[in-house]
C-alpha cells in the first residue's frame, strides 16, 4: 500500500468526488475510444508484423532486414506517420503505455486477436469484427514493442536508438511495405541503423518499459527475457549521457538537459520488479539530479518526462522534488496544468498549428490518473474525464481529435498525416493528390496533433503540423482511458492473478532512514526527527506543512540535529547545505 494512501483519512488531504458523466459520452463511447486508440499501435508495427492497415496491400511486411552488426533488430513501432523508428519518442511512449497497463489493468479489454486474423476472417475491421482470445489487447500491442526493445538492447555498449533516415524516408508517400522495396535512397532497405549513440534517455525509457513488462506479463518466458533486456538497456544508459540527435527531426537540445529521467525511471521500475535495493540507491542518485525547475514549466512530452518522474518518485518512494518550490507531486502538476484551464480542460501550451495541442489534455489526464491510483482517491476523476472527453469531441465545436471516432455526432479528422492509412503503393502519387483510405483503415484511432483555435479539421494531408499522428501522443490518452474504464467498468480476466500491493520497505512507524541522499540522512521515531550530515558540515532546516507554510526552522546546525514535529500530520522538511538541497516527506502520527 502506498504511503499517501494511509494518510487520506487522517489528514483529509483529498476530497472524494464520484466519477461523473460528461455531455453525451457513454460508457460504451469510452470503450470504443480505448479500443481504437489501442489498436492504433498495431498500425505502427514495423517488421514481420502483422500490421492491420497493410492488410489487403501487396506488401504486408516491412523492413524485415533491419540489422546492426549482424544482429536482427527488426520490429518495433514507427514513431509517427512516417517509417523511421525514432527511439527518442518511442521509448517514452512505450514506458507510458506499459505503466498505464500495469496501474489500470482492469480498464483494458480483450476485444480482438493480436494477429488481427479475426478482422480478416470477418472482413469487418470495426469493433464488432474482433474476437477475444483471452489476452488483453494492450498487452499484445506492448509485447510487440517489448520484443523489439529486447533485440535493440544488444549489450552495455550497443543499443539501437534510431532505424532509418528521415530525409530519405520522407520522399515517397507509400506504405511501409512498399517503401521497404524502394532502396535506401527512397527510405527502403537496407536502412541506416544507429546503435552506438551517446544516449542515456532512450535506453533508460526502454529499460523502464521492459522492467514493467517483466513484472506484468503472465508468460514466465517473456518475463525472464524482458528483465534481462531491461538490465542490459539500463547498463547502456548508465555508461552514456544525453539524447540522440537525428538532424532536423529530433534534436538533443529539445530536452534542455532533461535526459536523466530515462535512467531514473529505469532504476525505479527495476527496483519495483526485482526489489533489489541497489536499484533504489541508484534511483536516489538519479532523482535528486533531475531538472525539476525547467521540467515544471512545460507539459509532459517526450522531451520533458520530469512531471512523470515526480509522480512516480512520490508514488513509489515518497520522495519530493529536491529543487523548486514544490512540496509534492500534486502541487508540481497543478503548476503545469491548472494555471491555465478552460472549463477544466488543460489549455497550457495549446493553440493552433504546430503547437501539438492534444498533448496537454492527454498528458495531464494521464498524470492525474496516476496520482489518483497512488492516492487511492477519486479527487481528480472529474477533471481526468473532462480532458479525455474534450479530445473525443465533447467541446463547443463537437470536434473529435481521434481519427475515426465519430460517436455522438462528433466530427473526426479524415486526413491524418500517416502513410499507411491510405494504403498507397504507387511511388508516383503525391501526398496531396486526393488519396483516399480503404474503408477498414478509417478507424485508425490515431490522435492528431490538433488545432484548438479552429472549429473544423484541416483536410490537407501534408499539414503535419495539425494532422500528424504519433505513438507518443496516443500513449497517455490510452492510459487515461484505461483509468476511466477501470473505475466505470472494470474487467477481470479469468486466470489472471491480481498483484498485491506491499507496504513500503521503510515503514514510517519505526526508526529508519527515510532517504539516504548523498551526505544527508533523515531518521524518524514517532514525532522525533533526526537529521545528520555525514560530511559533518553545516546545514539549515525548514519544516513546511502541506499548505506550504513554514512551521519550524533551524539555522546553522552542524553534524546532526534532532527536533520534534509540532503536531500530527504530513510535513515536508527541506535540508540545505552549501552543496545540496534535499526535501523529505514525513508524517507524524
Amino acid at each position: 500500500m502506498n504511503f499517501k494512501k494511509s494518510l487520506i483519512a487522517a489528514v483529509s488531504l483529498l476530497s472524494v468526488v464520484p466519477m461523473a458523466s460528461f455531455a453525451a459520452l457513454s460508457e460504451d463511447d469510452f470503450v470504443e475510444a480505448a479500443w481504437m486508440t489501442t489498436r492504433f499501435f498495431g498500425a505502427q508495427r514495423s517488421g514481420q508484423g502483422p500490421n492491420w492497415v497493410l492488410d489487403g496491400t501487396k506488401h504486408t511486411t516491412s523492413f524485415t532486414k533491419d540489422s546492426y552488426n549482424g544482429k536482427d533488430v527488426s520490429g518495433g513501432w514507427f514513431d509517427c506517420g512516417d517509417h523511421v523508428m525514432y527511439g527518442q519518442s518511442q521509448g517514452y511512449a512505450s514506458y507510458i503505455l506499459a505503466l498505464g497497463y500495469a496501474e489500470f489493468r482492469q480498464g483494458f479489454y480483450d476485444l480482438y486477436t493480436g494477429d488481427y486474423t479475426d478482422y480478416k476472417e470477418s472482413n469487418d475491421y470495426t469493433r464488432k469484427g474482433g474476437k477475444p482470445n483471452g489476452v488483453r489487447d494492450l498487452l499484445e500491442e506492448l509485447r510487440y514493442e517489448a520484443d523489439f526493445w529486447a533485440k535493440a538492447a544488444i549489450s552495455s555498449s550497443a543499443f539501437v536508438t534510431v532505424k532509418g533516415d528521415g530525409n530519405s524516408d520522407h520522399k515517397k508517400w507509400v506504405t511501409a511495405g512498399m517503401m521497404s522495396t524502394l532502396g535506401s535512397g527512397d527510405g527502403g532497405e537496407p536502412r541506416s541503423i544507429t546503435g552506438n549513440a551517446n544516449d542515456a534517455f532512450t535506453p533508460g525509457m526502454a529499460s523502464a518499459m521492459l522492467a514493467v513488462m517483466a513484472r506484468v506479463d503472465p508468460d514466465s518466458a517473456n518475463r525472464k527475457k524482458y528483465l534481462e533486456a531491461a538490465k542490459t538497456a539500463y547498463a547502456y544508459a548508465k555508461s552514456h549521457k544525453g539524447v540522440t540527435t537525428s538532424g532536423g527531426f529530433y534534436e538533443s537540445t529539445w530536452w534542455d538537459g532533461r535526459w536523466k529521467d530515462g535512467p531514473f525511471l529505469a532504476a525505479l521500475e527495476l527496483y519495483r520488479t526485482t526489489k533489489d535495493n541497489t536499484y533504489k540507491t541508484e534511483a536516489d542518485e538519479w532523482y535528486f539530479d533531475l531538472q525539476f525547475v525547467s521540467g515544471s514549466y512545460t507539459r509532459l512530452n517526450y522531451s520533458n518526462a520530469v512531471p512523470l518522474s515526480v509522480v512516480m518518485a512520490e508514488g513509489v518512494f515518497q520522495w519530493a522534488p529536491s529543487s523548486g518550490s514544490f512540496y509534492d507531486a500534486e502541487q508540481f502538476l497543478d503548476n503545469i496544468y491548472k494555471k491555465k484551464v478552460k472549463d477544466d480542460v488543460f489549455m497550457g501550451e495549446t493553440g493552433g498549428s504546430a503547437s501539438f495541442s492534444v498533448r496537454s489534455p492527454a498528458g495531464g489526464a494521464f498524470l492525474y490518473a496516476l496520482l489518483s491510483k497512488f492516492y487511492d482517491d477519486s479527487k481528480f476523476d472529474k477533471i481526468i474525464e473532462k480532458n479525455v472527453a474534450y479530445l473525443l469531441g465533447d467541446n463547443s465545436n463537437k470536434k473529435s481529435y481521434v481519427v475515426g471516432f465519430t460517436r455522438n455526432g462528433a466530427s473526426a479528422p479524415k486526413s491524418p498525416h500517416h502513410r499507411g492509412y491510405y494504403a498507397n503503393e504507387d511511388p508516383g502519387r503525391e501526398v496531396d493528390s486526393g488519396l483516399q483510405p480503404p474503408e477498414k483503415n478509417k478507424l485508425l484511432g490515431g490522435l492528431i496533433a490538433g488545432d484548438f483555435n479552429s472549429g473544423s479539421h484541416s483536410g490537407t494531408v501534408s499539414n503535419w503540423q495539425v494532422n500528424e499522428v504519433c505513438v507518443d501522443m496516443n500513449a497517455p490518452l490510452v492510459g487515461a482511458l484505461g483509468y476511466i474504464l477501470s473505475k466505470k467498468a472494470p474487467v477481470t480476466m479469468e486466470g489472471e492473478e491480481e498483484e498485491e500491493e506491499e507496504e513500503p520497505e521503510d515503514s514510517l512507524d519505526v526508526v529508519r532512514p527515510v532517504l539516504a541522499a548523498t551526505g544527508l540522512k533523515l531518521f524518524q521515531n514517532g514525532s522525533t526527527v533526526t537529521l545528520s550530515d555525514m560530511n559533518g558540515g553545516n546545514f539549515d532546516v525548514r519544516v513546511f506543512d502541506l499548505s506550504g507554510k513554514t512551521v519550524q526552522s533551524f539555522a546553522g546546525a552542524r553534524g546532526s540535529l534532532s527536533f520534534t514535529l509540532p503536531s500530527r500530520g504530513v510535513f515536508q522538511i527541506r535540508v540545505s547545505t552549501q552543496k545540496n538541497s534535499r526535501m523529505f516527506l514525513v508524517k507524524s502520527l
